[in-house]
């Protein structure tokens, strides 16, 4: 290939090709801020499991007094 050649490639494809890059990275970024909201996600669906069963241990408690 001739440099003409070459650089009518990048010219006609560079745009393209950066697009798909960028968004791969956006992508990429959203899976791991998902990753990181469901984790917080799990955690406080365990908490408040383990207050409702406090509370109903508790109530439980109360009916047999």
């Amino acid at each position: 290939m001739d440099v003409n050649a070459i650089l009518q490639a990048v010219s006609n494809l560079g745009f393209p090709i950066a697009c798909v890059l960028l968004m791969f990275r956006q992508l990429a970024q959203e899976q791991e801020n998902h990753k990181l909201e469901s984790k917080e996600w799990t955690t406080a669906i365990n908490n408040n499991t383990l207050v409702m069963q406090k509370l109903v241990d508790r109530l439980d408690g109360e009916k047999h007094d």
